[in-house]
C-alpha cells in the first residue's frame, strides 16, 4: 500500500516567504502526517527553541495540539527541546514523547565559554506537564514502515563530532551526542524518507544506518539539519559526493546545515536540493 507522507516546517532558522504570520527562530520543529493504512498518524519531530515561537506557529498553521499522537525528540539540545513544555501545556491529554535516554545527560558547549545547552526542563517536569517519556537506545517501530533510528551506528570516517562536552563518571569529557536519532519512513515504490534533527551522528551515517535497519537501499528523500555549519571544505565536499552516490530525489537541508554547505549541495545536486524554511509544506 502506498503511504502518504506530509511534512510541515513549524520552526526553522529561515523566515517564511509565504506567510508573514509565521515566526522564524534558530531551532527546529516539524509536523508530520502519515497515512499508515487504517488512519492518519500525526507527530512532531522536535519542538523548537522556545514555547512562544513554537506555539505561535502551530496556532498560525491552525493545527490542533490534541491531534498530535507522538512527539519524537531527535536529541537533547535546547533548540530541539525548548518548546516541549509549551506544547504539553496546550494539550488536554498525556502524550508519548519518544527519546534516547541520554537526552537528559549534561549537555555543554565550551566555546566561547562554558554553557549549558540541554533541555530547559527535567524529566520529572516533562512528565508532570503530561509527557509519557518513552526512552530507547535502539530503534523503535512507530508504525508499519516507520521507525525511529535510535542510536546511529557511526562508520563514516569524515563524520566526526567535536565542540560538545558533558560530565560523565564525575569527569568533564567530550560529548559525542549518542542520543542523536532520526525518523525513517519507507514509501512504497519510492524508497526511504530520512528526517533528521541535527544529524550530529553524521547525515551519511544516519542514512546508512536507516538503510540497514529498514532493509531498504533506495533513498528517496533526506530532510532536516545536516550539522555542517562549522564543517571544513573537505567534509562538505565528501558529504555532497556521498549524497550524490546515494542518489535521493529530494534533499531539503536546513537549521544547522549552514549556508556554505547548502550552496555546495545545491551545486552538486541541482534542482533536487532546496533549503528548508519556516512554513514550508512537503508532500511525498
Amino acid at each position: 500500500m502506498y503511504m502518504r507522507f506530509n511534512l510541515s516546517v513549524i520552526v526553522e532558522n529561515s523566515a517564511c516567504s509565504s506567510d508573514a504570520s509565521m515566526w522564524s527562530q534558530h531551532g527546529l520543529c516539524l509536523f508530520v502526517e502519515m497515512d499508515v493504512g487504517s488512519e492518519w498518524m500525526r507527530m512532531l519531530i522536535d519542538t523548537g527553541t522556545s514555547p512562544q515561537v513554537t506555539v505561535h506557529n502551530i496556532d498560525a498553521l491552525d493545527l490542533d495540539f490534541d491531534d498530535v499522537d507522538l512527539i519524537l525528540l531527535s536529541h537533547g539540545h535546547y533548540d530541539h527541546t525548548g518548546g516541549l513544555m509549551g506544547i504539553l501545556r496546550r494539550m488536554s491529554r498525556r502524550v508519548p514523547v519518544l527519546a534516547h535516554p541520554g537526552i537528559f545527560s549534561p549537555k555543554l558547549k565550551g566555546h566561547p565559554f562554558l554553557r549549558f545547552i540541554g533541555p530547559p526542563f527535567s524529566r520529572a517536569q516533562a512528565e508532570d506537564a503530561g509527557a509519557i517519556m518513552l526512552e530507547s537506545m535502539g530503534p523503535v517501530r512507530i508504525a508499519k514502515n516507520v521507525m525511529a533510528t535510535g542510536e546511529v551506528e557511526r562508520s563514516v570516517p569524515f563524520e566526526t563530532v567535536s565542540g560538545f562536552w558533558t560530565i560523565k563518571d564525575d569527569l568533564y569529557c567530550p560529548d559525542t551526542i549518542p542520543d542523536d536519532q532520526a525518523l525513517i519512513a519507507n514509501i512504497e515504490g519510492k524508497g526511504l524518507v530520512v528526517v533528521t534533527g541535527c544529524a550530529h551522528a553524521g547525515v551519511i551515517n544516519t542514512i546508512r544506518h536507516s538503510q540497514r535497519i529498514m532493509g531498504v537501499e533506495k533513498l528517496y528523500a533526506v530532510i532536516g539539519g545536516f550539522h555542517l555549519i562549522d564543517a571544513d571544505d573537505e567534509r562538505i565536499a565528501s558529504t555532497a559526493k556521498a549524497l550524490l552516490e546515494l542518489d535521493p530525489s529530494i534533499v531539503r537541508p536546513g537549521h544547522c546545515t549552514g549556508q556554505k554547505a547548502i550552496s555546495h549541495l545545491q551545486q552538486m545536486l541541482g534542482d533536487r536540493c532546496r533549503p528548508l524554511a519556516t512554513g514550508d509544506h512537503i508532500k511525498l
